[in-house]
């Protein structure tokens, strides 16, 4: 499908945040990237410094794990960094599920999940601006229950169970 990140000349773990984060800079920072006509803002103000690094909180997010209190380096996420613009891209190709999907702190967000290859984008809306989201996460799915979680989420979507749901799509 899309082209995975090949760290095989990477001699270390920041070796690999680097590179990922060349595909992150290029994709978000140095150039827009647009869904639609809505404006995929990088959140780059939040900073935090990884591996001697001063890198976005949302790149750090995207390519790490939360394990108990804390995150790490998730390999596996960061390889498929360069996937989140090209989903967003084509967010109305088949091989997309686009979802809406009311979560329990009452934010609704998009889902834009390529299904066969189990990577989901979350986006959520920017209220003070009509034209403009940020990327909340990306990961990869990596088991049943949350591969289930998600296709639930998005049949009742599409089947418009819940009614919150309706009418809420912002593009």
């Amino acid at each position: 499908m899309y082209p995975c990140l090949d760290f095989a000349q990477c001699s270390c773990e920041a070796d690999k945040i680097i590179l990922a984060y060349q595909i992150f800079y290029q994709d978000f920072i140095q150039s827009q990237c647009f869904l639609n006509k809505i404006l995929i803002y990088p959140k780059t103000r939040h900073k935090l410094r990884v591996e001697n690094l001063q890198i976005e909180e949302i790149f750090w997010h995207i390519i790490s794990r939360k394990n108990r209190n804390s995150r790490h380096f998730d390999e596996e996420r960061a390889k498929r960094i360069q996937w989140i613009r090209h989903i967003i891209n084509d967010y109305n190709k088949p091989h997309i599920k686009m979802f809406y999907f009311y979560e329990s702190d009452g934010r609704i967000r998009l889902y834009l999940w390529l299904y066969q290859h189990d990577f989901v984008i979350i986006l959520e809306k920017i209220t003070t601006k009509n034209d403009t989201a940020f990327i909340v996460t990306s990961f990869y799915i990596d088991n049943d229950k949350k591969r289930q979680s998600f296709n639930k989420k998005y049949t009742d979507y599409v089947n418009q169970v819940d009614l919150k749901l309706r009418s809420c799509e912002w593009f």
